[in-house]
């Protein structure tokens, strides 16, 4: 079961209790999840709260992963609370040691699974001028990215869905793009999901094609709803041979959730998006 695009489904991106496929696999447990993807064909997982997993699960998880041949997604700095706060746009001595202990902790376990991205988002500060903290958010990105970059991974910057994702920092892409660039640094990068970017911004083709320079990981999901790729307002069959014609080979990962939590639907799921990769010849 060969795959023209390389697909990562996710271990559980709002919640460790909601992998992708829990109806198909019955049970959340990241092992058989990982077994179930390679049984697809697919080529990695993405598990964006790896970092946050006990230590032994992580080693579990790392053999499994190695065992199975799969690659790893990106791994997010920081904690599903710590990514709302301003981790990257406060200035200040005791905020840069916080941001460095996320980031060492995110680093240490996108080794662990040998991943070589690591999601970047954080909370504004509402009592804070918006140009200072981009300003702040910009310094704090060159430091890391030569941390990061020492070890050969990538920062990836991540616009997200004001609507859905409240008190953000970064909520469209081009904002994004202007503080990666601003950064000067090779390794800083963005994340294009298409449910955030048609959300905030729509003109899918228009941002991916003018930033593709930039953009380091793609993740689908339709608009409204994060839910499967075939249902909703986004022609996710466009966006898939655009970045197939972009010649794009990094992991797809599969970032959505299922209008319904059953088999019959992650079935229905799976079937569209091998029927819409094999169009991709």
């Amino acid at each position: 079961m060969s795959w023209i695009l390389r697909y990562a489904p996710h271990l559980g991106f709002r919640s460790l209790d909601m992998p992708l496929f829990l109806a198909g696999v019955g049970s959340t447990d990241p092992l058989a999840q990982i077994a179930f993807i390679a049984s697809l064909g697919f080529a990695g997982v993405q598990d964006p709260w790896f970092a946050t997993r006990p230590e032994a699960v992580q080693l579990r998880m790392a053999s499994a992963l190695s065992e199975f041949g799969l690659a790893a997604g990106c791994v997010v700095c920081g904690t599903p609370g710590s990514i709302r706060t301003p981790l990257w746009n406060t200035p200040g001595q005791a905020a840069r040691a916080n941001l460095d202990v996320e980031l060492r902790r995110a680093m240490a376990a996108a080794r662990r699974i040998r991943a070589d991205k690591i999601a970047v988002l954080t909370g504004e500060d509402s009592s804070s001028p918006r140009e200072r903290q981009v300003e702040t958010m910009i310094v704090n990105l060159r430091w890391a990215a030569d941390i990061v970059a020492s070890e050969g991974l990538a920062l990836c910057l991540e616009p997200t869905n004001a609507r859905t994702l409240t008190g953000m920092l970064l909520n469209h892409f081009g904002e994004g793009c202007q503080i990666a660039r601003a950064t000067g640094h090779t390794a800083t990068r963005l994340i294009f999901d298409t449910a955030h970017v048609q959300s905030m911004d729509g003109d899918l083709l228009g941002h991916m094609e003018r930033n593709w320079d930039l953009i380091e990981i793609v993740q689908i999901a339709n608009h409204p709803g994060r839910l499967e790729p075939e249902t909703g307002e986004i022609n996710m069959l466009a966006i898939l041979t655009k970045v197939r014609e972009l010649g794009y080979c990094g992991l797809v990962e599969l970032e959505h959730l299922w209008s319904a939590p059953n088999l019959e639907t992650e079935r229905r799921g799976i079937d569209w998006l091998r029927q819409a990769d094999a169009m991709l010849i």
